[in-house]
């Protein structure tokens, strides 16, 4: 039975230049079976590369990218990422205790560990823990070999956090590296946090950037890429991540727990680019000032890399046409006050929505929701603060035909436009059903328009009168709208 992670390993292989048949036999499957999934993969391609339609494309890229859809047994979990943390802890602590006590029988066994594990409400065996404890102390010193890459074979992945002065305010930001071991090329990219968003964005950057893929990109086990440890030390990855592999092409691979010299080019990579870009300089007047800065920089810091890393291009996997649109999923109730909550903030939803449960697709700057049928409702820039609102004033319409009292002091009017509020305030307060009416029914140059024209003084009594078109508008109507736009007037 093909799982997402035999799919992937078919897919990466395919990518690799392997052919069928070598696939069958490597991964010990039938050909038939790799049959399918290579063409499958070279059909949907095509059609992602053919299609206009944005739903569509959506669709297809996740049916490409996706589990087959016949479930795979999944793996007993036994030794689980938390019980693995915490059983470390307790390792660590018993060491520090050690060097403050210094030679004595207090000593740590496994049954003592087990015991203690099973206090805190762990389910796990005796022989488990006791495997692992003799692993941890019978381990050996390394010795680390120094190993030689061919082009295109491999990238490593890093994530640091930074610390700097933006406009005189401690900021923490955090810093995607990427570096190639072949070419000692290195690739930077900052962000506000570390979510799965930030970290895919990170990624397809890389690949737009080098013009390729890599067949290979190294990670440690961050909460991105390992969802979960597993019995036997095999690891769940992200399938969110497989989902981008399989589009891409590039196979995952992790280090072993503990074990960052592994990717120890791009730790170097990363220490190198921390030092080099924020030891002497870490005050600037703004992010975008922060982010001009750190390309000057990095230019300089590529400058011998670049040359070998265009004659590395040619030994990437080629980059698909179309851009994969991955939002992290979330699914919602939405509440009585007609609003959703993501990462600790609020964004609305048509009222009509209240109660029912609806499908979020979280990307770097943006969120667009979906109906049960993957119909899109609403759309909003992303907050990333916390308890922050994000209010469409259309959303709440039916609501506030039934209830236009409420509409003066609504949180929804004070986010709607400049120029929403200013046509409510200034023509509109006693005829709230007529402004609902109008703004439903206009965009926000027709809406300016309109606001031109009764400042001007004409008289426009009902809906149907102001019912106009861009082309209508006089060469002075519409410089009188751009000057209002420049000065702000009439922006949010």
């Amino acid at each position: 039975m093909v799982n997402i992670y035999m799919k992937n390993d078919i897919l990466s292989l395919k990518r690799q230049g392997f052919s069928n048949r070598k696939i069958a036999l490597k991964l010990n499957i039938s050909k038939d079976t790799v049959n399918k999934y290579v063409n499958e993969m070279t059909d949907l391609m095509a059609l992602i590369e053919n299609e206009t339609d944005k739903n569509e494309i959506l669709r297809l890229q996740e049916k490409l990218v996706s589990a087959p859809t016949r479930k795979s047994v999944r793996i007993r979990k036994v030794f689980t990422g938390k019980l693995k943390e915490r059983f470390y802890e307790l390792i660590k602590e018993d060491e520090i205790k050690n060097n403050k006590l210094g030679p004595n029988k207090q000593r740590l066994t496994a049954s003592l560990l087990h015991r203690k594990l099973l206090s805190e409400g762990f389910k796990v065996g005796k022989t488990t823990i006791q495997t692992e404890f003799n692993l941890y102390k019978n381990k050996n010193k390394e010795a680390f070999i120094k190993q030689s890459y061919n082009p295109g074979q491999r990238a490593e992945y890093d994530f640091h956090q930074i610390k700097v002065l933006i406009d005189g305010k401690l900021r923490n930001i955090y810093q995607a590296t990427i570096s190639m071991p072949y070419s000692n090329y290195k690739f930077v990219k900052h962000y506000p946090n570390q979510k799965f968003e930030s970290f895919i964005d990170s990624l397809i950057s890389f690949f737009e950037h080098i013009k390729g893929v890599p067949k290979i990109i190294l990670f440690d086990n961050m909460r991105n890429v390992v969802s979960n440890f597993v019995y036997g030390g095999k690891k769940e990855y992200n399938v969110e991540l497989i989902k981008i592999s399989n589009y891409y092409g590039f196979k995952i691979m992790t280090t072993n727990p503990r074990k960052g010299n592994e990717k120890g080019h791009v730790e170097n990579s990363g220490k190198v680019a921390r030092g080099e870009l924020f030891t002497f300089k870490y005050e600037f007047y703004s992010l975008k000032k922060l982010k001009d800065y750190v390309q000057l920089e990095l230019t300089k810091l590529n400058k011998e890399a670049l040359n070998k890393l265009i004659s590395e291009q040619a030994s990437l996997i080629k980059l698909p046409l179309v851009r994969y649109e991955l939002g992290r999923p979330v699914i919602s109730k939405v509440d009585h006050q007609s609003l959703i909550s993501i990462d600790a903030n609020f964004y609305s939803v048509p009222d009509s929505y209240v109660g029912k449960r609806v499908y979020s697709n979280v990307y770097l700057e943006k969120i667009n929701i979906y109906n049960d049928k993957h119909e899109l409702i609403a759309h909003h820039k992303k907050k990333v603060g916390k308890s922050e609102y994000s209010l469409d004033i259309l959303h709440f319409t039916p609501t506030f035909l039934k209830k236009p009292g409420a509409l003066l002091n609504s949180l929804a009017l004070k986010q709607a436009p400049k120029v929403i509020k200013t046509l409510f305030h200034k023509y509109f307060t006693t005829n709230v059903k007529d402004f609902l009416k109008l703004i439903k029914e206009k965009d926000i140059y027709e809406l300016s328009e309109l606001l031109v024209r009764l400042n001007n003084g004409e008289k426009i009594t009902t809906i149907a009168e102001s019912k106009l078109t861009i082309e209508a508008v006089s060469t002075r109507q519409l410089n009188q709208i751009s000057t209002i736009f420049n000065q702000g007037e009439l922006k949010q």
